[in-house]
């Protein structure tokens, strides 16, 4: 009878060593390959990650980040801060508990419109553009101007009026430029000013990019974390750039709850002492 408390232990031992190995391997939400989360942030993240097994899921942005880190199938994740806002409003039970290990980078909202379009201002997508509602292009689901926009109407609930489309890219700026839309919205970092869609706009004399300047827009979360700030930020690369007035939020660094507390360590260490690691742009 003496083999049981030997099985028992070889049971433990393999259970331990199952459990080293699970320590060792991380999972990172990260997005679309071609995206900067995943082909930028991630691929930099897991070079500082030696002596982990990382893994990627492929996700088509900040909402199924979020939702992924909430399941508990990633360990960390990539996010808007305006779109974390806006999840721990609607369902803080399930959002609470993720870490936000800190920011990585500014990300801006521009909305781009017709010169001598009904709609030349925020406050006009809440109003009827005569019988039928605002029209705004704000991509496919889970897409960051998407969970923008939605943040956007917490904030200003009369946006919610606005009919919300999935058009992105430059051919929903083609499609603005003949009427199907009304307004074309994106959030990327500011200081790409070569985003195509920027460029298409400025090389179209019927197009301008709208200012999002309303106090109302600049929030926190009650524990001080920013969502949104007015900033004004450089449209072109000229020698007197022209600026726009507009909110800008951030992307963050988040992991779900329960997470290895000496990855958190490490990767807090990372965030507020080597950000530039992540982000060489920085």
């Amino acid at each position: 009878m003496r083999w049981v408390p030997s099985a028992a232990l070889g049971l433990l031992l393999a259970s331990a060593a199952l459990a080293a190995e699970d320590a060792g391997v991380v999972w990172i939400a990260s997005g679309t390959p071609g995206g900067t989360y995943r082909d930028a942030y991630a691929r930099n993240l897991q070079r500082e990650l030696r002596g982990y097994r990382v893994f990627h899921r492929e996700t088509s942005g900040s909402g199924e980040n979020l939702d992924l880190l909430a399941d508990g199938d990633a360990d960390i994740g990539f996010a808007q801060a305006d779109i974390y806002a806006a999840r721990l409003k609607l369902a803080p039970q399930r959002y609470a508990g993720l870490v936000a290990l800190g920011k990585l980078a500014d990300e801006c909202v521009y909305i781009a419109h017709r010169k001598q379009g009904r709609v030349r201002a925020l406050a006009q997508l809440s109003e009827p553009v005569g019988d039928r509602p605002a029209r705004i292009a704000v991509g496919p689901e889970q897409s960051g101007m998407r969970g923008t926009w939605h943040y956007l109407t917490l904030l200003h609930p009369s946006l919610a009026g606005a009919a919300t489309l999935d058009g992105s890219g430059t051919l929903a700026l083609n499609q603005l430029l003949v009427g199907k839309f009304d307004a074309v919205g994106w959030v990327t970092d500011p200081g790409n000013l070569e985003h195509k869609l920027l460029r298409a706009v400025h090389a179209n004399d019927e197009l301008q990019l709208m200012a999002l300047d309303d106090p109302g827009l600049a929030s926190s979360l009650p524990d001080g974390t920013r969502i949104y700030s007015i900033e004004s930020v450089a449209i072109d690369s000229g020698w007197k750039p022209k600026k726009l007035r507009t909110v800008c939020t951030s992307a963050m660094l988040f992991a779900r709850s329960g997470a290895n507390p000496e990855l958190v360590s490490k990767l807090a260490d990372l965030v507020s002492l080597n950000r530039n690691r992540i982000v060489p742009s920085l």
